[in-house]
């Protein structure tokens, strides 16, 4: 009989899934056998066209240090041509997806920001680029419903009386 196994122990006997390594990079997450495959690449290829440009250019050029600029730009090129090789071979691993949000999300949304201290205020208030904004993101319909549902509500509720009577 084999003895008990806890209950995070997998039971099946497949191989173990590729665990990849993620690392944060100039706020951004890489896969870390990627990025050393990119920095590798971009060594080789900067180090090789650098050390060959040097190479021709000690020959071609009579200055000595005019041939070191000129092979430092050739070497430059090449690890810039070496990260677009690996942009193009190495794709991004995230995917961005978009929710949309559903439409009682928004104006609780919308409710919560008009019962605050500023209120909404108007979508006249606004500048015409903002409102464009609104409606290219399928908000301005919301706003618009919640200007008018305030504005009814104004004319239904009477304004409320000064609490001391009105006296001075």
């Amino acid at each position: 009989m084999s003895p008990p196994q806890s209950a995070t122990t997998p039971t099946t006997t497949t191989a173990p899934t590729d665990q990849q390594t993620y690392l944060e990079v100039w706020g951004d997450t890489v896969n870390g056998r990627h990025l050393a495959i990119s920095v590798a690449v971009g060594s080789v290829v900067g180090a090789s066209a650098l050390l060959a440009a040097q190479s021709l250019f000690e020959r071609v050029v009579s200055e000595p240090s005019l041939a070191q600029a000129y092979s430092l730009l050739v070497g430059i090129a090449a690890c810039l041509l070496a990260g677009v090789v690996c942009g193009i071979f190495i794709k991004p691993k995230r995917i961005v997806a978009l929710a949309a949000a559903d439409a009682e999300s928004i104006d609780g949304v919308i409710t919560t920001m008009s019962e605050q201290r500023q209120g909404l205020g108007t979508l006249a208030d606004i500048p015409e680029q903002s409102r464009q904004e609104l409606r290219e993101l399928g908000l301005y319909d919301h706003f618009a419903a919640a200007e008018a549902e305030h504005a009814q509500a104004s004319k239904k509720s009477p304004s409320n009386p000064p609490k001391d009577g009105g006296r001075a």
